[in-house]
């Protein structure tokens, strides 16, 4: 029982720690945040609609646990983002899928692997000016029970920043 107790407290320790250190993130100067929560999510999934695409697409979006897209054109601050994210998918062990450069902009791509092949529980994208202050980065986590053939949908509905790279990863094109 006491190892249960254990258990249960460092796996809600680390979830809270991981939220502290991204609302580290949002306070940064200059930083413009967009947080999506679990029950979001699920209510969103809950719209029903004629259309079969829509509602396969509403079925994947409840399965999301949260968004959160981190974007800034200061120098500092995303020098400071870039940190952040090589230490949290260092210390989260999560692998590098791909990376891409593209232009004066740098894509990289790391997830955690989910329940099956087609599934990730964490992507992490971040996105990288190349001039010299780094400038116009963006940050994008999704949490959750992630299918990779429906997230460039799922991103694309919501017009998140560097959809089209997510769609060359997920698709493989």
């Amino acid at each position: 029982m006491k190892n249960l107790l254990y258990i249960a407290t460092f796996i809600l320790a680390g979830m809270t720690a991981t939220a502290q250190n991204f609302n580290k993130v949002g306070n940064l100067p200059k930083v413009s945040e967009t947080y999506i929560t679990g029950e979001m999510f699920k209510m969103i999934s809950g719209i029903d609609s004629e259309d079969p695409e829509f509602n396969e697409l509403m079925k994947s979006v409840g399965n999301l646990t949260e968004l959160r897209v981190y974007t800034t054109q200061n120098a500092s601050s995303a020098i400071q983002m870039k940190k952040f994210t090589d230490d949290f998918v260092t210390t989260s062990k999560m692998p590098l899928l791909m990376s891409v450069k593209e232009g004066n902009q740098k894509f990289t791509f790391h997830a955690r692997k989910g329940s099956s092949d087609s599934k990730v529980k964490n992507l992490v994208m971040f996105i990288e000016g190349m001039d010299n202050n780094m400038a116009d980065s963006v940050l994008l986590v999704i949490s959750g029970d992630i299918d990779l053939n429906q997230i460039a949908k799922i991103t694309e509905k919501m017009d998140v920043p560097g959809q089209r790279q997510i769609e060359k990863a997920t698709k493989g094109n």
